[in-house]
């Protein structure tokens, strides 16, 4: 992990729980964005992915009081980079973008469309901005 990527890692104090491949990959993601946004992630988005040591893990609600986890599938891990990095951007996106939580809170079908494109806008954004990492 380049100096620039260590230094979010250390910023999310904990809160990116999952193996060094995920740490090392949403670190480097974060680094296409502007200082604001990383700073607002880094201090209130957990990111959970599975990990080796352990089959599950608990976060307590006193961890969570306020905060946002993106989960991500080990399927995402097998994905080409970009895609892996799109993937991030566009959760990123809904957090950044207030978007509501269908599970918690009922939507129609069209307002999570325009949610999923929104969020798709703000990836693109961001990743058509970079250098491919």
């Amino acid at each position: 992990m380049n100096k620039e990527a260590e230094e979010i890692r250390k910023k999310f104090a904990g809160k990116l729980v999952g193996r060094a491949k995920m740490q090392k990959l949403v670190c480097e993601t974060l680094l296409i964005f502007p200082l604001e946004i990383i700073d607002f992630v880094t201090k209130n988005v957990w990111f959970v992915s599975s990990f080796d040591e352990a089959w599950g893990f608990v976060l307590k609600g006193k961890e969570l009081d306020g905060k946002d986890v993106i989960f991500l599938a080990d399927e995402l891990f097998v994905q080409e980079k970009y895609d892996q990095q799109y993937e991030i951007a566009h959760e990123i996106g809904h957090i950044m973008l207030g978007h509501r939580n269908a599970i918690t809170k009922p939507q129609t079908k069209q307002e999570i469309k325009q949610q999923e494109k929104e969020a798709d806008r703000f990836a693109r954004r961001y990743l058509s901005n970079s250098v491919k990492i």
